[in-house]
């Protein structure tokens, strides 16, 4: 008799969701204000998750590091469309899930469906701490942006870590909501005081102590680990 599924790595290793399909850099996955149809099981890989401010920019929210489930809160509220936009960090794995697909798959499978009602509130929780620094300064905004990059998706280089995926100035802009030109100006001044550098267009962080004392207590974590 098969074990009891408690998540959907299970599924998908048993093949019950369909074969992984491969994403590059800066695919978007899911965007915000489409018809929300399905979910994804992120089999592996990170995505980033942007959300939209209210001054209509939009904001890095998370890094997402496998395995996740994503847009699943649309599909069991029955939204009609998705409220956030989800792409892929560097490259990642994903299972699309069709919303009633899922939504059986829940049902006939109650330790599934516990197990994803406890990781979908820890994602929640998360995302609600981490609104809050919306009002911490740029420095603050930007040092948590780089620290979270290197975290998920460093690299040893030098000494130091370096992210291995090329992101400018106007993307770490775009990360956290703010004119390219205070992005430049505080990076330029960082690369000075010797907190990062730029090597073959990816950014190193040199000395992360300093870099984390730049950002405001009480911060949240940007990294989401997750254990779909």
């Amino acid at each position: 008799m098969n074990a009891p599924v408690e998540r959907w790595s299970q599924l998908c290793e048993r093949g019950a969701l369909g074969v992984p399909v491969a994403h590059d850099d800066k695919d978007v996955i899911a965007r915000r204000g489409d018809e929300a149809h399905a979910f994804w099981f992120h089999e592996g890989g990170l995505l980033e998750v942007f959300q939209p401010a209210d001054d209509g920019r939009s904001y890095l929210a998370r890094i997402l590091v496998a395995p996740n489930v994503i847009c699943l809160k649309e599909c069991l509220a029955g939204e009609e469309r998705y409220l956030q936009t989800v792409r892929t960090l560097e490259g990642a794995r994903l299972v699309r899930v069709e919303r009633d697909v899922g939504i059986d798959l829940l049902r006939a499978h109650p330790e599934l469906a516990m197990r994803t009602l406890v990781e979908v509130s820890r994602a929640f929780c998360g995302a609600a701490r981490l609104e809050a620094n919306r009002m911490h300064s740029t420095d603050s905004l930007l040092a948590q942006v780089l620290l979270g990059y290197v975290s998920s998706c460093g690299e040893p280089w030098d000494g130091h870590q370096r992210m291995r995926v090329k992101r400018t100035q106007a993307d770490l802009a775009d990360c956290i909501g703010a004119n390219e030109r205070s992005v430049n100006r505080t990076l330029t001044a960082w690369k000075a005081d010797g907190l990062i550098d730029k090597k073959d267009a990816r950014y190193m962080v040199t000395d992360p102590a300093r870099l984390r004392a730049l950002v405001e207590p009480g911060t949240r974590a940007l990294v989401h680990r997750g254990a779909a």
